[in-house]
């Protein structure tokens, strides 16, 4: 009688384990009911997200974040504890997580209220409204060359080691107050993480001397570690906003239009200045990488497509780059004659006889030949020749896409300081 009543209660305990366990019957309802919930939620909110942008399109109302997360609350699709934290006074999150499902109510807006800056740049394109003169008077707008109130860092300093450069001293950059205290302008959206792009009024200032104040790559290395040194040098500027960067030859191309193959050959100058086009091969034997130049002056057979190309913009000789916008192209291209800056893109030229290994810049012609976008060579592959080129280091940021005009609001346009010195480099290759 007791083994039977022994073996009863084991075979309850079993019974109960299977209904409440980690993997019982119970509990895995339970999750499967949340996982619905967690799915509902999600599907309303991207609702919601289309339904704004199209009230954007068509001058229509939007829901706010606030009105979203009631209306989930009282169909009961939202529990009063998922609410307040996403309500939550000081500390409110964006993202949640129902049945294992990650919902981000970010794209609604912050909790803090106020359309997102990319709302009011979509609502911007949408009204067919450039803002290219600076007369735009709606505030619920955001262009390109707008400026924005975003919050430089007070503290930090970057060394560009002399061993990663190629140039003969260390070259510290820092950020303070009263030092590299910059403007920041839109320079459009991020196509890789959707927010807003910004880029500084002016580049910033080295602590190299006062007629110098410019970042120096020269030769093999500093062809090799261009693109890591300019973004770390920028990353100074990244906040709990937004992740900075260099500017890069892609942001400049997306401003002027020159983003498909056949118009980078149509307006490409070094043809002319008897260069292969871009696209083109090449091939040399017993020449030098700057990789095979750095270990050991290796001659190896120096071969690729060429990607490296020049254009010029709304000056200088035929073809040239018209870019109507006045903002856009101020914002670019003004005073870069005596402020040029570097682009952290490498490419490669080729003639003849020999490849250039290059990094892109962006500099003014005093003779005339306009402003130029493209390729500066920093290390010839016949003869392992290095250059030293010295451009401004010019930072972007890629906010956050949920960042909004209460956090980094649009300001009225400020008057950039300008340098009274040039940077120096090769012609451009």
């Amino acid at each position: 009688m007791v083994i039977t009543i022994i073996v009863l209660l084991i075979l309850a305990g079993v019974a109960i384990a299977t209904l409440t366990g980690d993997n019982g019957v119970l509990t895995k309802a339970v999750h499967a009911k949340d996982a619905t919930r967690g799915g509902e939620v999600k599907d309303y909110v991207r609702m919601a997200v289309a339904e704004n942008a199209m009230a954007d399109n068509t001058n229509g109302t939007r829901r706010t974040r606030a009105e979203v997360i009631s209306e989930l609350s009282t169909q009961g699709k939202l529990t009063a504890e998922e609410v307040a934290k996403l309500t939550d006074e000081e500390n409110p999150v964006d993202v949640i997580t129902i049945g294992g499902i990650e919902i981000n109510f970010a794209e609604l807006g912050s909790a803090g209220g106020g359309l997102t800056l990319v709302q009011m740049y979509d609502k911007a394109v949408a009204d067919n409204c450039t803002n290219e003169n600076g007369n735009c008077t709606n505030k619920e707008h955001l262009h390109i060359g707008d400026y924005v109130d975003y919050k430089n860092p007070t503290t930090g300093s970057k060394r560009a080691n002399a061993v990663d450069t190629g140039y003969d001293t260390d070259q510290i950059y820092e950020v303070t107050d009263k030092k590299n205290n910059l403007n920041w302008r839109v320079l459009g959206k991020d196509s890789t993480t959707g927010g807003i792009k910004l880029i500084s009024g002016r580049p910033m200032k080295s602590n190299n001397a006062e007629d110098d104040p410019y970042l120096h790559l020269k030769g093999a290395k500093g062809y090799v570690n261009a693109e890591i040194v300019l973004n770390d040098l920028c990353s100074l500027y990244t906040t709990q906003y937004g992740t900075a960067r260099s500017v890069k030859v892609d942001d400049i191309n997306e401003i002027t239009g020159i983003i498909t193959e056949e118009k980078i050959k149509q307006f490409n100058k070094n043809p002319s200045w008897g260069g292969k086009q871009y696209g083109e091969t090449y091939s040399f034997e017993n020449h030098y990488t700057p990789q095979s130049w750095l270990n050991g002056n290796q001659q190896t057979t120096v071969s690729g497509t060429v990607n490296a190309y020049v254009y010029t913009v709304n000056s200088g000789d035929e073809p040239v780059v018209n870019l109507t916008n006045t903002r856009a192209y101020k914002m670019l291209f003004e005073n870069v004659d005596e402020a040029y800056y570097w682009l952290a893109s490498r490419s490669v030229a080729a003639y003849s006889d020999y490849a250039r290994f290059c990094v892109g810049g962006v500099n003014g012609d005093e003779d005339g030949g306009g402003v130029g976008v493209g390729s500066y060579r920093l290390f010839d592959s016949d003869n392992g020749g290095g250059y030293d080129g010295s451009y401004g280091v010019r930072p972007v940021i890629c906010l956050k896409s949920e960042i909004t005009e209460k956090e980094v609001p649009r300001i009225s346009d400020r008057t950039e300081v300008t340098w009274g010195s040039t940077g120096s480099g090769d012609e451009p290759q």
